[in-house]
């Protein structure tokens, strides 16, 4: 059985139009809003598994029936479910036709996916510990109404919540007689040691999946029991379980001081089982049973008992086979040092199990992004975000690893403006880094400059380069809110609002440097050109060769091949060679011999000289041939000092 490649819906709860959700085999973290839809997708997913159990195509998807759940604004003909599944082009259809398989396939995946499906949401959890203080926990009603439904028999031939269904219909016996029918009591005998079955098998396993994954650190072990017994009482005790039987009903009455058992039925009835939760807690190497766990437990350790015996039903032995977990707003009641420990057990077992995980809160999506990294699960994960658009009026799905630009189109779309504009920030940000050299997009310690500095270093390079970007685009830039919005938020929101006309705009400046073509350029100053300096308030010169050419090549980087220099002379007062170091002049001066690299002879002018020489004073007052400065002829951005030298 292969995982979930496409779900599609159309015309169901949220979705007035054909929606489309891509999974292509991975596991689902969505984050959505109250009301955004992903609650429609966990109930689709939901109704066509349940198909296999209970058919309700021609309930939910019948306009005119009162019990449908079809969109109120849809205009399509027939609304349905649909999916598909990894390497097939089979579709598995739920409409007001109900199921059918389109080409029909003689063994529906389907049956057996249903079988091995999870469904969880906070109603179930809800269910599962909502008892007042004076009851004791039944868990019946919620077997029957969510775990039931999808176990098959022991011997695979149809499902438990099948069988109390078909008891349920009515009571089947001989004739006119009040004997049942033998058949009938074989289904009920079939009903009851299939449940008997899973509850043995949850005694088995819920207590330890308690103990490694929820149990608090110094917290005291605990007994996970639920008890399935054949008791014979006439007068069902509220503390103890039953069998389903089919029997009279009594209760007891009080005559003339005594209490008796008094039959109050006037036939066979349908008496319904009990499924009892007990929980021992120990204490000094013994268990003793909590009396009342719902007013002993707080919520969260009721949620991790109820979570315990659901999870003590999956197969985390077999290989993972396109069975899935679906849980919708489950932990919406946790803290999360508490929705950790679940988070880590789904983590444990997503090689067995598809997770399909749907959640309201923004901060635990984003610690569940954060625990799949720790995991190193990133890639078996998609990430979306669903919105209402107010516009469209429908659910819109985002991808949350899309890029800047299409987050900015979707929350457009969605009316948005506050969230589209901050990612435009932040596509326009990454933008612009792409198109200057590294080195003119980071300061001098390596971290990216803010957007501001790097329009400004834009508008100037691509201006030095024959290439300046429109006046009307720098002046959309300038007036854009885009300058006030912090990019590393996600939602910060503004003072005052961002209107569609703005973004528009902004638009318009993603249209414009997305038509600028990176800059490939070399700049070169000829070997056996003279550079010469002139001290700007000292009456010292120097002048000097290129022995090779000096090149500057922009692109990814700014890399400089640097020459070195010759034929070095110097004044100092007017007396040639000066020796700054004996206060004389000195005709046999070493470095009127030597040949220094570009780089170190500017260095040591600047360290060795008395003349507060700096190399911004060398880069604008050296001049080649005497006519343009060094800084001018690199664009007035000293491509020299934050270039990447490399060897000729």
């Amino acid at each position: 059985m292969a995982a979930i490649s496409k779900i599609k819906i159309d015309g169901f709860k949220a979705f007035p139009k054909e929606f489309e959700l891509v999974l292509d085999g991975k596991n689902l973290l969505m984050y959505g809003e109250n009301g955004s839809g992903k609650s429609s997708i966990y109930y689709a997913l939901h109704a066509l598994l349940q198909s296999q159990y209970h058919d309700k195509g021609s309930i939910y998807f019948d306009k005119n029936n009162s019990e449908n759940i079809v969109n109120k604004d849809t205009t399509t003909v027939d609304p349905y479910i649909e999916l598909e599944l990894e390497g097939s082009n089979t579709k598995y259809h739920l409409s007001k036709n109900g199921y059918e398989e389109i080409p029909h396939q003689p063994i529906s995946p389907l049956r057996d996916m249903n079988s091995e499906c999870v469904f969880i949401n906070h109603k179930f959890l809800f269910h599962g510990f909502s008892f007042r203080n004076s009851q004791y926990i039944d868990l019946f009603p919620v077997f029957i109404k969510d775990i039931l439904p999808f176990i098959l028999t022991r011997d695979n031939s149809e499902y438990i919540g099948n069988i109390y269904d078909e008891v349920m219909k009515g009571i089947r016996r001989h004739g006119s007689s009040n004997q049942i029918e033998d058949s009938y009591r074989k289904r009920i005998e079939k009903f009851n040691s299939e449940l008997q079955y899973i509850i043995n098998l949850i005694n088995l396993n819920a207590s330890n999946i308690y103990k490694k994954y929820f149990q608090n650190e110094n917290e005291r072990n605990l007994k996970i029991i639920l008890e399935y017994a054949d008791n014979q009482d006439k007068v069902p005790h509220p503390n103890k379980s039953y069998w389903l039987r089919c029997s009279y009903r009594y209760q007891r009455v009080n005559k003339a001081g005594a209490w008796k058992e008094k039959q109050v039925s006037s036939g066979l009835e349908i008496l319904q089982p009990s499924i009892m939760l007990k929980i021992e807690e120990e204490a000094n190497d013994v268990y003793k049973q909590i009396e009342k766990p719902q007013t002993y437990f707080n919520e969260a350790r009721l949620t991790a008992i109820i979570l315990s015996i659901r999870f003590s039903l999956l197969d985390t032995i077999a290989k993972g086979n396109g069975r899935f977990m679906a849980l919708d707003d489950m932990l919406i009641s946790l803290d999360m040092s508490n929705r950790a420990k679940v988070i880590d057990f789904l983590l444990n077992i997503s090689d067995k199990y598809k997770i399909y995980l749907f959640t309201h809160d923004r901060a635990f999506y984003n610690f569940i992004c954060h625990k799949i990294k720790q995991y190193n699960l990133s890639n078996s994960w998609v990430y979306k975000t669903i919105s209402y658009s107010k516009k469209r009026q429908e659910p819109i799905v985002i991808d949350e690893h899309s890029d800047y630009l299409s987050k900015a189109k979707s929350f457009y779309e969605l009316g948005d403006y506050e969230t589209s504009a901050i990612n435009l920030r932040k596509y326009i940000e990454q933008s612009v880094k792409g198109l200057l050299p590294y080195e003119l997009s980071t300061d001098a310690d390596g971290k990216f400059l803010e957007l501001e500095k790097l329009w400004k270093r834009l508008i100037t390079f691509y201006s030095n380069n024959g290439n300046a970007i429109d006046l009307r685009i720098q002046k959309l830039f300038s007036d854009s809110k885009l300058l006030i919005l912090n990019p590393a938020a996600h939602f910060q929101r503004l003072s005052t609002p961002i209107y569609r006309t703005e973004l528009d705009k902004v638009f318009d400046i993603v249209n414009s440097i997305q038509s600028l073509n990176r800059i490939d350029n070399k700049l070169i100053i000829e070997g056996g050109k003279q550079i010469t300096f002139h001290h700007p308030t000292i009456n010292y010169k120097c002048s000097f060769e290129l022995d090779s050419d000096l090149e500057i090549i922009q692109d990814e980087h700014i890399v400089a091949r640097i020459p070195k220099c010759k034929n070095i002379k110097w004044s100092y007062n007017n007396i040639e060679n000066w020796d700054f170091e004996t206060n004389s002049q000195n005709n046999a001066h070493v470095l009127l011999k030597a040949s220094p690299n570009l780089k170190k002879f500017f260095e040591s002018c600047c360290q060795k000289l008395p003349l507060g020489i700096t190399h911004d004073m060398l880069m604008h007052n050296c001049k080649i041939d005497n006519k343009t400065s060094l800084i001018e002829f690199f664009g007035k951005v000293d491509l020299l000092k934050i270039a990447v030298k490399i060897k000729k």
